[in-house]
């Protein structure tokens, strides 16, 4: 099987596992035990990838987006509410609906004091959110609420006709401790678009009302988005074989029906998913003849959001051990078959900054993430993986960015595909152990 047409890719994202945090100079990733993804980086090639733009909102979507192939400065629906909505397959947008992603969270007052609700399971959300459509729907018929997962929630509004970037919303993850004007959760940049920011604030009040009594006592908005629209992965990127994503977060998921790729959901979005699970189901898409399968991990960056060091280590080691482990074993017995195995998290999710005394960075982050590529053909001189090791990498210096990412991996070459600099010195070949 010497077909390029035959091999299979892997693309592993532990989402926001770099961080800019160091105790005794090591960051959480390089302090984790991650023998199999050393091993990507000591028998492949290592570097930096863009995957952020100061001009866009900073997380999963507008680097996923752009991991596979669609340029999000094109593509991006300026929020990630519709593409979570999009998981719903019994919900459809118009062009003129709006859609904001709704949290439900806990207050102490005025006091935003857990942006998840301490976690809340979707056995106990989705009922919640039941209650909030049933003291909602009279006075706000053009308001749908629909639950997705655990604390996720989508706000539908029809027929608003605003552009989502007139919205002034704080992000919950990065808000806890602070104190809200309850009456004005939402804000508008010029004037109130028509009454339809006071009509989402006395929403909320009712909203708000209904969860009275509750530990998540509050549904709170932001990431105000238009409807999804992309073009076919295949007809976007010109890969003509089966892909598969393997997941749980309903952006991804909504990602996936938009452009037509096969989506299967494994887990949950919490430090303590099914890693084994998602580890397994990789191995049997490539089993089943998956030409390029890609599995999301939501963990670290769900561990960096709650500020724990220890819980995001555990979790970038679980990552390595139940998915990166049998992908490379996978692989070792089955060498004709590589096309490329790559571990690249999203963004950074900074918990702490080092040096700030404890005060939390900005939580995602400019930074270029690290990423390694086993492909059996291609090695540089890294030797373990992780931020600053990286730099030294075939693709270290400049940055490439994640537009470039498939046709890095070998799995894609199409119009919105940017292959790597031909100026740049390919890396030695070495023997694959």
């Amino acid at each position: 099987m010497n077909s390029k047409a035959k091999r299979k890719h892997v693309l592993i994202i532990p989402d926001g596992a770099p961080d800019l945090h160091r105790e005794q100079g090591r960051s959480p990733l390089t302090q984790a035990r991650i023998e199999h993804a050393d091993f990507i980086a000591r028998q492949g090639i290592c570097g930096l990838m863009q995957t952020q733009y100061p001009e866009l909102s900073k997380g999963s979507i507008v680097a996923q987006l752009g991991m596979l192939g669609w340029d999000p400065r094109r593509y991006y629906p300026h929020g990630r509410a519709s593409c979570e909505l999009m998981a719903l397959e019994e919900v459809s947008l118009r062009s003129d609906d709006l859609v904001f992603r709704a949290n439900l969270v806990t207050m102490e007052g005025r006091r935003l004091v857990s942006y998840n609700a301490h976690y809340v399971p979707s056995q106990q959300a989705a009922p919640l959110v039941a209650r909030i459509n049933a003291a909602t729907r009279e006075r706000f018929p053009n308001f749908e609420l629909y639950h997705n997962l655990d604390f996720r929630n989508s706000l539908v509004i029809r027929g608003a006709g605003v552009d989502p970037r007139l919205f002034l919303c704080a992000e919950p993850h990065d808000s806890e401790g602070l104190e809200f004007d309850l009456t004005r959760m939402v804000g508008f940049k010029n004037g109130d678009g028509g009454g339809l920011g006071a009509q989402i604030n006395e929403y909320l009040a009712y909203a708000n009302e209904a969860l009275a009594g509750e530990t998540a006592n509050m549904l709170f908005l932001w990431s105000a988005s238009a409807p999804l629209d992309l073009p076919l992965f295949a007809d976007n990127t010109g890969f003509a074989g089966k892909v598969g994503i393997v997941g749980c977060m309903d952006f991804l998921h909504g990602i996936a029906r938009a452009g037509r790729m096969d989506f299967f959901k494994v887990g949950d979005g919490s430090p303590h998913t099914d890693y084994a699970g998602k580890g397994a189901r990789v191995l049997n898409l490539l089993g089943e003849g998956y030409s390029l399968v890609v599995c999301h991990v939501n963990g670290p960056d769900e561990a960096s959001h709650m500020g724990d060091r220890a819980l995001k280590i555990s979790c970038i080691e679980a990552i390595d051990r139940h998915i990166v482990g049998p992908v490379v074993e996978y692989f070792r017995a089955r060498p004709e078959e590589l096309g490329g195995v790559m571990v690249a998290p999203d963004h950074y999710t900074n918990f702490s900054c080092a040096g700030s005394h404890g005060a939390r960075a900005e939580a995602h982050s400019l930074h270029p993430v690290p990423f390694a590529l086993w492909n059996g053909r291609e090695c540089d001189s890294v030797t373990s993986y992780g931020e600053d090791a990286a730099r030294e990498g075939a693709f270290g210096d400049p940055p490439v960015s994640h537009l470039s990412m498939l046709g890095i991996l070998g799995a894609a070459q199409g119009p919105a595909i940017q292959a790597p600099d031909p100026s740049r010195p390919m890396p030695q070949a070495s023997e694959v152990a």
